[in-house]
């Protein structure tokens, strides 16, 4: 669950008569803290701009974490301290990061690089109502963003109702700037458009994506 109740008669009944445990994501300080003492046991110190370009790579899941790291420190087995060459040498990014750099393109009017970066998923085998989909998610996201701070909220509720890291919500409000809350709520109902006409035989699904690249990138 990503909320619980804890006024519920069943978390009450659960914490009586066993043990409660919250599985939360991480925070920034903690997966820093966390990769800095599985290098340390490789006798290797990374920094804390590298291990920040790290985590922009690989999300927050400790599991693909762990995984890359273990690459990194094969891959600079000779180096006591991994730069930026090795985690650019070797980590792979993930697709929600390609998304929000996607976004990222759009918000600062750099249609060249949104298509360019639409074009790598695609070499990648990516379907593109996979990636139209996470485009639509990711505006969705900003619009939660952009509403509730707008409302005064702290970032720790933002990131609950938003379903995303703590840390992010600062990369999300700079995003969200782009864009007021009425073109947001049109984004969300143009992916949708744009997803009937594809299910429907209408679009081409490749194009259904560069058509709303290139909609939301225009005159910014």
């Amino acid at each position: 669950e990503s909320e619980v109740d804890k006024r519920s008669k069943l978390y009450k009944t659960v914490q009586s008569k066993g043990y409660v445990a919250e599985f939360t994501v991480q925070d920034e300080n903690s997966l820093k803290r966390w990769i800095a003492g599985i290098l340390g046991r490789e006798g290797k110190k990374i920094s804390e701009n590298t291990a920040q370009l790290l985590l922009s790579k690989t999300g927050t899941d400790m599991e693909n974490i762990q995984r890359e790291l273990e690459k990194v420190i094969c891959y600079g087995i000779d180096k006591a301290t991994l730069t930026r060459e090795e985690i650019d040498a070797v980590c792979v990014t993930q697709l929600s990061n390609h998304i929000f750099d996607m976004v990222d393109a759009v918000a600062t009017g750099n249609q060249r690089k949104a298509l360019d970066l639409y074009y790598d998923l695609l070499a990648l085998k990516e379907a593109p109502m996979r990636i139209l989909f996470l485009l639509s998610s990711q505006f969705q996201r900003l619009m939660i963003v952009k509403s509730m701070t707008n409302q005064g909220f702290g970032n720790k509720e933002i990131a609950l109702k938003a379903g995303c890291p703590e840390w992010a919500v600062r990369k999300y409000q700079s995003q969200s700037r782009a864009f007021s809350m009425d073109q947001l709520k049109q984004a969300i109902r143009d992916g949708v458009e744009y997803e009937t006409a594809v299910k429907t035989g209408h679009m081409n699904d490749q194009m259904a994506v560069e058509l709303f690249l290139v909609q939301y990138s225009a005159g910014k």
